[in-house]
Formats: C-alpha cells, sequence, structure tokens
C-alpha cells in the first residue's frame, strides 16, 4: 500500500488547451434533433468552457484533501480513496463506479454519507468510504498493463477490502459498479453484508413473454435500448483498440463521445448542467485524457461480449441482502418480479420521479437517503 498525491505537470495542462483549441468540428446536421448524438452547439459550449473556464487544479486540490493510496497485488495496481469516519461505530462501504465515470462522481455523496446529521438526512450512520478508481480506469490504469474483466475485478476488490482488514462491509454500484457488487457478493457472501445499486443488470434477452404490464414495458424499453443506444457497446465489444486510438488522439473526440453519454443518460430535459455539475463532469473526462486509460476501460465489454454467459445468473444467484433505487431516466429499469429472480433478498426497494444513470451526480440527496435507510434494515 503505498500514499498517492495527484499532481498533473502544468506542461500537460497546457498541452490540453492546445489541443483542444486545434481540434475541428463541422456543423453538419444542426437540423436533427439530439438523438443523433451530441449536437455541435452543445459540444461547441462544452469545448469552450473546458480550455477557457475549467480549472483541473481546482479539482485536483478537492481530491487531494483526502487520503489516497495505490493498492498492488499481482502485479495490478489500484488507485483509491479511503474516507475514515471518526465515529465508533462507523460502517464500511465501498463505492464502485461505472462507465465512462470516476471517483469524481461521488464528490457530492462523500460529504452527506460522512456527515449525514448535517445535512438535513435525518440519518445517524456514519460509514468509511472506500472509493476505487475501478481496474483500467484513471490512476488504476497503467500502460502494458493486462486490462481486468469484470470478474477479475471483483477479485481485485475483494483482495482490496481484505487487505484493509474489512471482515464485514456493504457496497453500492450503478452501471459497470452493479455487475461487480452482484459478482462480489456470489463470490463472498459472508463478507459482504449487502449490496445497494441504483442499475440492476438482470440479462438482456428478449425471448420471454411479459407476464404483466410492468415487463411488458421494460422489455419495449430494454428493445429500444438495444436498438437505438446500444451502439457503443457493440463497438467497445468487437473493435476497442481503433476506438481508443480515435480518443486518445484527441481530447475533442474524447469530450464528445463520453459528454454524450451525460446528455442521453441523464434527467436533463435539454439542460444537462442545471442537473450536474459541468466541472466535474469535466473534471472525470480530464482524468481519462490524463491518463489515457479509455481503451483500457473497455475491455470488459470485450470480453463480456465474446462471452457465452451473462455475468449475473439464475444459476448463480445473489443471496445477501439487496436494495435498489430506482430512477426514471435509468437506461433500463426491470421490476421487482424479474429482479427477484436473480437477486433472492431484496429488502429495499424505492423509486423516485426524477433522476438518471448518474445517481450519485444527479441525485446524491435521494442516493444517500436510500443507501442509510437500506443499511438500518440490515444492521
Amino acid at each position: 500500500m503505498e500514499k498517492f498525491l495527484l499532481n498533473i505537470d502544468d506542461k500537460e495542462l497546457d498541452d490540453l488547451k492546445f489541443k483542444i483549441s486545434q481540434g475541428r468540428i463541422i456543423d453538419w446536421g444542426s437540423y436533427h434533433k439530439d438523438d443523433a448524438g451530441i449536437s455541435f452547439k452543445r459540444l461547441s459550449f462544452i469545448l469552450d468552457y473546458w480550455k477557457n473556464d475549467f480549472s483541473w487544479k481546482k479539482e485536483e486540490n478537492k481530491l487531494n484533501k483526502f487520503q489516497q493510496f495505490l493498492f498492488k497485488k499481482n502485479g495490478f495496481t489500484t488507485h483509491f480513496l479511503h474516507i475514515r469516519s471518526e465515529k465508533k461505530n462507523k460502517i464500511p462501504l465501498l463505492l464502485i463506479h461505472g462507465w465512462p465515470g470516476s471517483f469524481f462522481e461521488f464528490f457530492d455523496l462523500i460529504p452527506l454519507l460522512t456527515n449525514g446529521h448535517e445535512n438535513s438526512l435525518g440519518n445517524d450512520l456514519d460509514f468509511d468510504l472506500i472509493i476505487p478508481s475501478l481496474p483500467n480506469v484513471g490512476f488504476s490504469f497503467v500502460k502494458n498493463q493486462t486490462p481486468l474483466d469484470l470478474d477479475e475485478i471483483s477479485d481485485h476488490l475483494l483482495n482490496l477490502m481484505e487487505s484493509l482488514g474489512y471482515d464485514e462491509y456493504f457496497i453500492q454500484g450503478g452501471d459497470l459498479g452493479s455487475f461487480i457488487a452482484s459478482i462480489m457478493s456470489v463470490k463472498s457472501p459472508q463478507k459482504i453484508r449487502g449490496i445497494h445499486l441504483n442499475m440492476l443488470p438482470l440479462p438482456r434477452g428478449l425471448d420471454k413473454k411479459p407476464n404483466n404490464v410492468k415487463e411488458k414495458k421494460y422489455y419495449d424499453e430494454l428493445k429500444n435500448f438495444l436498438h437505438y443506444e446500444a451502439g457503443y457497446q457493440y463497438i467497445q465489444g468487437t473493435k476497442p483498440f481503433t476506438l481508443a486510438h480515435a480518443l486518445n488522439a484527441s481530447p475533442v473526440s474524447l469530450c464528445a463521445y463520453i459528454s454524450e453519454k451525460f446528455y442521453s443518460w441523464t434527467d436533463n430535459e435539454g439542460d444537462l448542467f442545471n442537473i450536474i455539475n459541468i466541472d466535474t463532469m469535466l473534471a472525470n473526462i480530464s482524468l481519462y485524457w490524463f491518463s489515457g486509460c479509455i481503451g483500457a476501460s473497455f475491455w470488459p465489454y470485450f470480453v463480456r461480449h465474446r462471452s457465452p454467459y451473462w455475468p449475473i445468473s439464475k444459476d448463480k444467484p445473489i443471496e445477501v441482502p439487496t436494495g435498489y433505487s430506482e430512477f426514471p431516466k435509468e437506461i433500463f429499469s426491470p421490476p421487482l418480479s424479474l429482479a427477484e429472480q436473480y437477486y433472492h433478498n431484496i429488502v429495499f426497494w424505492q423509486s423516485h420521479k426524477h433522476g438518471g444513470h448518474f445517481a450519485a451526480m444527479e441525485n446524491p440527496y435521494e442516493l444517500a437517503s436510500d443507501i442509510n435507510k437500506f443499511v438500518k434494515k440490515i444492521i
């Protein structure tokens, strides 16, 4: 275990701004709706802000206020934040981000979980937070280091928690984090007291007949997603090298590719930065740029695309207590009748009126409250 302090060289910051200024985007389809991808107008605004107003050093200083470490095991390096509570009855909570996210997603959530009683949440729980950069992502990416798939990431995070001396703990995850939390709970149910998810990673086959109205709605939404929104999964799952070369060559390309997901997957009604902080989003994109990790971040998709097995299955159901926060603009939201076929011990299910895929950024108060309510049902 090594201490870590982030310090991006000024030359890299200047180079980033120069590359942004040299980027070329062409307005060729302004007449079209936004479902064709991020528009020229939106991308132009973000790039101008990134070049002229965004301060990486400000975000870097926020990060460096937290204790950070590098965990090395079996030839792999993982960067993580370790935010310890000073209270006696602290509860270990592993927060796992997804793609194309990072630990920056959790910055608004951290004070709500560590000082909940000061933020009108009405809870009295205190958490030890362990927030890793997902292996393959950010400062958990090392050039020429073999990227890990979901199963291997799960093993690595189990090793991380063991190395920190946590015999029992909770996990919260969304996107890929929901897969990893679920896999970890199957591998080590005796150590994981419960998992709280804001996405349910059920198999996505459309060969089943719906048994009720909610299931029909879910299958219709899933069909729409697979037809109109899953292109990124196919190219990341089939030709990740090709895409990575293009995105690593230009911050403009990287920004377009990632920021489109924030527009598409949040409950923003056309005004993204009224919902999330533009500086946080750009800190996240900058992290992918400075670390050069975008190609490695695709690897779980590449492996999953070639596997005949879905990571979550009825053969190995999740038996640990499970909580779920359902946000209406999530990529897809399976009903309880389907979820309980894979998660056998759902003890908490909360549906919200607003919110989308990036729950910790869009709805930090609601997510923090749900985590507290879920954990209180277990302890």
